[in-house]
């Protein structure tokens, strides 16, 4: 009996060791375990360089050099259902993609400026997929070159036994390499129920433009512009105005916008049409997609000094104050920077601190506590008066501004011994707050998790290339950073430590618990924390265009915010230094050859600006103060496009395990 109950004790550790080696799956839960926060805090550095601010929804807008059409069929004499459009197209090298759920059944017909109707081929088309992942729809391309600018008719029949249930049966999309392009921004962060929300939208010239940032808008350049609403409660289209009045800058300044009093929480979705004239005086035809979320309010904050006291002889705990606007709160993040008098008498930085809030709640009133590690005040040198400044609170699932702020006075009624004492440098500790003394047991020993992306129908990674290794399993499924961020933290449970190896979101995801959480990653030791390929760190164009054509075929994992430009932009402005520091990141695109039109998508590239991945441009996988570790061509985001997919190079894989921390 003991000889039994020994080899028993013997094979499960054995086969613990094996699993550790050779790599473990576990299926995800939707429900996320609670885990520890951390004590959020920055050096002044960040707070200097601008890198912690809101960003400015101008700055981060979507660029676009082609018309997506919505085709809406109608029955016609014959019994077959119909439609048709005359558009201005302008440049060379017209591409004309159509993404319908049964695209096959449709039959197009073109007349080229100068030319008769001529019906297309079906034949002669090129199937394409748009989308990111599992996210994706199938379309048909078509390729025109050689043809003046000027008025393109588009013909467009199908048996009746297509008509779809929606109010659009199909996307076409018309695009050329004119320079002549679309920017369009939102007009307010304030994404709140009740709240005036707008679209602002110009032509710009991208020969002349920066790859990112907000282009100088074309004076005299459109001619009309109009923005079409889908919101939760139905349609709304509204004129565009270059009038000074609807968010759009000065008068006759060539920048259109319309404006709206978002009345409904939900999702919404928005498109921009454009018609006008380019510089070389050739008709164009634009629009650009959009999607973002209204949520309900949740508090304001009260304009009035706050009062800070001892926690201990470390930290000191400012409390902000306000008002719930109705009901419980969501979740939420606060920060505030914190500001002391130097010797010279002059206000200077000394930390901006935050993180996940605990708020309370008696009655209406609502107190936010924020945590300050009094090391800071000694390391800056500074003493009172004391002040707070750019003070926000924010939804912690979408980062959207719930309440702002931008100075109180901070009153410290209890100084914590730490702010007389001697530093010289900054600690962890100092960064994230003291680390949880108790961590839960975990069975295993510490691995490298493989994590996924957005809306991933399988592990993208090839097992074989990595040991000692977990593969994280969400499939199918569209996350918030902050919900992905909390699954992989639970995954995480199962083992001593981890680090991560990640690709698309599943690197934001990561870097998001590593900030925000006490996981498994804090556990780890090894060379690189976080190593990610091909994440959107500053979002992607294509967010908008499939929350548009996933509508008409009634599939997909549904729009995701965090991946937009606005979205992605709001979560970083959240992300300090120290986090950013402990990425390693890579990016690629497709392989170029002198002679032929490369891509690693050609749907996509349709929307997104070269070099590209078939779902980021190389500028929005840039996560700055992370660790670049280069742009390799050749490789394509997943391995359904022409080139091989970038989880799948033996060589940077091989590079990623030996390094990883673990």
């Amino acid at each position: 009996m003991l000889q039994k109950r020994y080899f028993f004790v013997v094979v499960v550790i054995l086969l613990s060791l094996l699993v550790v080696a050779t790599g473990m799956a576990a299926p995800q839960s939707d429900a996320a375990q609670t885990t520890d926060t951390k004590q959020i805090a920055a050096p002044p550095a960040d707070v200097l360089d601008g890198s912690l601010d809101l960003p400015d929804p101008a700055q981060v807008g979507v660029r676009s050099r082609s018309a997506m059409i919505p085709v809406s069929l109608t029955p016609a004499a014959d019994g077959q259902l119909s439609w048709s459009g005359e558009f201005a197209l302008d440049g060379d090298n017209i591409s004309l993609a159509l993404f319908a759920p049964d695209a096959q059944n449709w039959h197009l017909a073109v007349q080229a400026p100068g030319s008769e109707l001529v019906a297309l081929d079906q034949a002669a088309s090129e199937s394409v997929s748009l989308g990111i992942e599992d996210a994706s729809y199938p379309g048909e391309l078509y390729s025109f070159a050689g043809y003046e600018a000027g008025s393109w008719t588009i013909e467009i029949t199908a048996g009746a036994q297509v008509a779809a249930e929606t109010a659009v049966d199909g996307y076409l999309v018309l695009s050329s390499d004119s320079p002549y392009q679309l920017y369009t921004h939102l007009s307010t962060h304030a994404l709140l129920a009740g709240n005036e929300v707008g679209l602002v939208t110009y032509a710009y010239d991208a020969d002349s433009s920066p790859e990112n940032g907000a282009p100088a808008p074309l004076a005299g350049t459109i001619e009309a512009a109009t923005l079409v609403l889908q919101t939760p409660a139905g349609e709304m289209e509204l004129a565009m105005a270059d009038d000074g009045l609807h968010a759009d800058g000065e008068a006759g300044d060539g920048v259109f916008g319309a404006t709206f009093v978002a009345q409904t929480v939900g999702n919404y979705t928005a498109q921009v049409y454009v018609t006008g004239k380019s510089a070389a005086g050739e008709a164009f035809t634009r629009t650009s997609q959009h999607a973002f979320p209204i949520i309900a309010p949740a508090l304001q904050l009260t304009d009035r000094a706050v009062s800070a006291a001892a926690l201990d002889d470390t930290r000191m705990q400012l409390k902000l104050r306000g008002t719930a606007v109705a009901g419980a709160l969501p979740g939420v993040t606060a920060f505030a920077e914190v500001w002391g008098t130097d010797a010279k008498g002059e206000m200077a930085p000394v930390a901006w601190i935050g993180g996940i809030a605990a708020p309370s709640l008696q009655g209406s009133s609502v107190t936010l506590p924020l945590t300050l590690d009094a090391r800071w005040i000694a390391l800056a040198g500074v003493s009172a008066p004391f002040e707070l400044r750019n003070i926000r609170v924010q939804d912690l699932d979408t980062s959207i501004p719930l309440a702002q702020l931008d100075r109180l006075d901070m009153y410290v009624r209890q100084m914590p011994e730490a702010a007389y004492s001697t530093v010289t440098e900054v600690t962890d500790d100092m960064l994230m707050g003291e680390h949880p003394t108790v961590q839960p047991a975990a069975p295993t020993a510490g691995v490298v998790m493989l994590i996924h992306g957005y809306c991933s129908g399988a592990n993208t990674w090839p097992t074989s290339h990595f040991s000692s290794y977990a593969v994280f399993s969400d499939l199918n499924q569209n996350r918030s950073h902050d919900q992905f961020a909390q699954l992989i933290d639970s995954y995480g449970d199962n083992f001593s430590s981890f680090g991560a190896i990640a690709h698309s979101q599943g690197g934001a995801a990561s870097l998001h618990l590593y900030t925000y959480y006490w996981s498994g990653l804090d556990n780890s030791s090894g060379s690189r924390l976080i190593q990610t390929v091909g994440t959107p760190y500053q979002g992607t164009a294509l967010a908008g265009n499939l929350a548009l054509i996933g509508d008409i075929f009634g599939v997909g994992c549904g729009t995701n915010w965090d991946l937009t430009y606005d979205g992605a932009s709001l979560w970083l402005s959240n992300i300090p230094s120290w986090a950013r520091s402990r990425v390693y990141y890579h990016t690629t695109s497709f392989t170029d050859k002198w002679w032929r039109y490369d891509y690693c998508n050609i749907a996509s590239d349709l929307f997104l600006s070269d070099p590209d991945d078939g779902v980021i441009e190389k500028w929005a996988g840039q996560l700055s103060g992370a660790n670049n570790l280069g742009h390799k061509t050749g490789w394509c985001h997943t391995t359904d496009m022409r080139d091989p997919g970038q989880t799948q190079d033996s060589s940077r894989n091989s590079n990623m395990n030996t390094y990883a921390n673990r």
